[in-house]
């Protein structure tokens, strides 16, 4: 028996005639009488017995329906998860991000989706930039968010907002009135900064250099909210990028620009070759709204790219 002679049979079997059939299945009577002959010789036995123009099941039929019933649900279940999948309301999404784009946008977007969609399974990873981007390129996750640029052919970036390094200043300090920060300024207080294997952590370095300072950074940190719970609690001024203080402010830090510009694009990366997800798409736009309602709060220091 192939699946729609079971179809048939499960049908004939739920609504007791083979006309009731017919209407269930939105087919003919003829092509329902049809398939449970077809069916019987599949079979090898006689699934009904017709007795005054009424069908009997017989016990081989009982025996089967469960499974028939079983099959039934089964493909309403298929049925079901392929609409959920066609306008994204079921599946999986893996985002990858730097830990500060993570907490700043990733987290409010995901809980907004989630309630929307609570069928769809979310995985939300927080990883070092070159790492979001293996992840990204490897097909690993949908797509990504980093802020700094990504040399890799197998993964298409995306600008969605330019920042600049900013300087993060307890208000009780005397520094925090100033309007601008740069290399001579932070003389005489500790300084903490990224690696210098990073964008930031590179330019800021260089420019204590061209400015003729000889200076080390004194803390160096790898996540902006390191940072920031440091710059907080006194251990110095924090360089680093805007963004997890504009959408998540402290009332006792002030952010100052640092002098000379130090640029950086919010990106992001998809892998070039993976084919996108309603599901995957979709969160990516409660992602992007979640980054321009967050910045549009404060625009200090952030230009958000034109589409």
């Amino acid at each position: 028996m192939n699946l729609h002679q079971l179809e048939v049979f499960e049908a004939i079997m739920r609504t007791g005639t083979v006309s009731e059939a017919a209407r269930s299945l939105n087919v003919s009577q003829p092509a329902v009488s049809k398939s449970l002959r077809l069916a019987e010789q599949a079979a090898g036995f006689i699934l009904f017995r017709r007795v005054a123009g009424r069908l009997y099941p017989s016990r081989e039929a009982e025996a089967l329906l469960p499974q028939a019933q079983h099959l039934r649900n089964e493909i309403n279940a298929t049925a079901l998860l392929v609409r959920q999948l066609r306008e994204g309301l079921a599946g999986q999404v893996v985002v990858a991000s730097v830990a500060s784009l993570g907490h700043a946008f990733i987290t409010p977007a995901v809980l907004e989706f989630s309630r929307a969609n609570p069928d769809v399974r979310i995985e939300v990873k927080l990883l070092p930039t070159f790492q979001v981007a293996d992840l990204v390129a490897q097909s690993h996750a949908d797509f990504g968010l980093v802020h700094e640029p990504v040399a890799n052919p197998y993964i298409n970036g995306e600008n969605i907002c330019l920042g600049e390094a900013t300087c993060f200043v307890r208000r009780d300090h005397p520094l925090a009135g100033r309007r601008t920060l740069g290399p001579r300024d932070l003389q005489g207080t500790p300084l903490l900064c990224y690696r210098e294997d990073t964008g930031i952590g590179s330019h800021v370095r260089r420019a204590i250099a061209n400015a003729g300072l000889r200076r080390q950074v004194d803390i160096v940190i790898n996540q902006s909210e390191q940072g920031l719970d440091l710059a907080e609690r006194g251990a110095g001024i924090a360089i680093g990028e805007p963004f997890l203080l504009i959408a998540r402010p402290r009332a006792s830090l002030v952010a100052i620009p640092f002098r000379p510009i130090v640029p950086f694009h919010l990106r992001l990366i998809r892998a070039r070759e993976r084919p996108r997800s309603r599901a995957a798409g979709q969160l990516e736009r409660a992602v992007r709204a979640s980054i321009v309602k967050g910045l549009r709060k404060s625009m200090y220091a952030v230009k958000v790219a034109s589409r």
